[in-house]
């Protein structure tokens, strides 16, 4: 089995990931130190105890995130915060985050993935977050249905997606933000999409959808942030020779 020192994946990832482009609240990169060597790297959604006792259990090294545990303020070590850090530490595994970078990377981000799954072209990127956009607006060679759309969006994160069909018979335009982008509606609109897909539905945009004619797809906040990080697996596990697994710790949301 490879090994490789702890300081060259991390600045792999920081260099790859882009993450010091990000102008967020989260704090992307090395978020807690542990072993020096990685021999086996871990991918999870969310910094939780869960995941990190699935890591342990795994023998992972470093376990890359996409929700982290630290998002520009101050925290007491007290609570669920003060088992996390501890589990973390006792168990010397490395924390990496990659919130928005993971979300916006143009090869194996949520959003580029997700295109990529429902057999889109990418035609440009939008949804503007501090300087950098977010969201991808995704092209079919064919026009398609929406309950078309439904059935790949389903084959690449699960059968649970929502679909408020409210668009037109048929379509090649395709707006895509992973998580909660239900708030980037209206600007996928705009640029000419005719579906949107996102994880969380708000309430606010519900109507809107439906006055100006436009299909939304709900795949949940944690399903449609897989799809990145097991594309961040294996791209690693190519590059670096270590062994590599991705932890699936659903919340249903």
């Amino acid at each position: 089995m490879n090994s490789i020192a702890m300081p060259d994946v991390k600045n792999y990832l920081d260099q790859y990931l882009r993450v010091h482009e990000f102008n967020e609240t989260a704090i992307n990169g090395l978020q807690v130190q542990g072993k020096k060597n990685i021999a086996k790297i871990g991918f999870a959604v969310d910094a939780c105890v869960a995941s990190f006792l699935a890591a342990n259990k795994a023998n992972v090294d470093l376990l890359v995130v996409h929700h982290g545990l630290f998002w520009g303020q101050e925290q007491a070590l007290v609570g669920s915060h003060y088992a996390r850090i501890r589990t973390l530490i006792e168990s010397e595994i490395n924390l990496y985050a990659a919130h928005l970078p993971l979300d916006a990377h143009p090869e194996i981000g949520n959003n580029a993935q997700l295109a990529l799954a429902l057999g889109l072209e990418i035609d440009m990127y939008f949804g503007d977050f501090r300087g950098t956009p977010i969201a991808v607006l995704g092209r079919s060679e064919e026009k398609i249905t929406a309950k078309q759309l439904e059935t790949k969006l389903c084959a690449a994160i699960g059968s649970h997606v929502r679909l408020d069909a409210f668009g037109p018979k048929e379509f090649r335009h395709v707006g895509i933000c992973s998580g909660a982008g239900a708030s980037l509606i209206p600007e996928a609109k705009t640029i000419g999409a005719a579906a949107f897909i996102t994880g969380e539905p708000r309430q606010g945009f519900y109507h809107f959808a439906k006055e100006e004619g436009m299909h939304v797809l709900y795949g949940r906040h944690y399903d449609t942030e897989t799809i990145g990080l097991k594309a961040l697996a294996g791209h690693m596990q190519e590059i670096f020779q270590v062994e590599t697994e991705f932890f699936d710790i659903p919340t249903q949301i």
